[in-house]
């Protein structure tokens, strides 16, 4: 996958996901839309279209030598569990850290934000105190919003990972080498989450970490884990919400 064709690969999805945040949602939920169904549908739909194209380029291939082979999945060995945990560990710490620059972009920038932007992707919000809504919806007593969240993480998660270091990144080490990881993690950073270009830099320390040891390691599964683990933490802080601990 040469430079262009990386430009194009992640940058598609990335500018529809961009066009339908600031124009489709807005439109959506002026008729009536809820905001969880709109946002849901605008942030995801290019990625499940482009992973259903993929998944149809390689339709004659059985699944396991497709995910087990093409795609890199196999079990990890307890020395990449290890490093799944620290790099957990570390990128949570480095993204703790560079939180506060995401607040310090939306104020400052001179690029229009998005005008209806739920709490969890607001970098003023402070979600450590609870959610009042979650994507619109009152959040004391939804519990259903859990199998939501949940459902959201499979599509994050399965498709991004199976799009993004599954299938991207194999083909961008044929033309990059061993530098095919940064690559990978800026177009993701910058193209993929161009939506949410105020977290540029927060998101940076695991956008440029996943491709990398996914790359060493020749495994997807440190991606899906690492990725998904970051994701499960609003768990801990949507299910008090819901309880109305908080």
């Amino acid at each position: 996958m040469t430079f262009r064709q990386s430009l194009l690969f992640f940058g598609g999805p990335g500018l529809a996901i961009l066009i339908g945040l600031y124009v489709g949602v807005p439109i959506a939920v002026g008729f009536g839309i809820p905001l969880i169904i709109a946002w849901s549908v605008a942030l995801w739909l290019p990625i499940v279209l482009l992973l259903a194209l993929v998944l149809y380029r390689f339709r004659r291939v059985p699944l396991r030598a497709l995910f087990g082979q093409r795609f890199r999945f196999r079990r990890l060995q307890r020395q990449e569990w290890l490093v799944v945990l620290a790099a957990f560990v570390l990128i949570q710490a480095l993204e703790l850290l560079l939180s506060s620059s995401g607040a310090y972009v939306w104020d400052h920038s001179f690029v229009s934000t998005p005008s209806i932007v739920p709490a969890l992707f607001d970098p003023r919000s402070d979600i450590g105190q609870g959610f009042s809504t979650f994507f619109g919806v009152p959040v004391e007593g939804n519990w259903w919003l859990i199998a939501f969240w949940l459902g959201w993480l499979v599509i994050n998660i399965g498709g991004e990972e199976v799009l993004w270091r599954g299938y991207a990144l194999p083909l961008q080490e044929r033309y990059f080498g061993r530098f095919a990881w940064i690559m990978n993690g800026l177009c993701w950073n910058l193209l993929v989450h161009a939506f949410m270009y105020w977290n540029f830099l927060t998101l940076l320390p695991i956008s440029l970490a996943i491709p990398y040891l996914v790359q060493r390691y020749k495994n997807t599964w440190i991606g899906v884990y690492i990725h998904g683990a970051g994701n499960l933490l609003v768990l801990a802080v949507l299910v008090p919400s819901i309880a109305g601990w908080l």
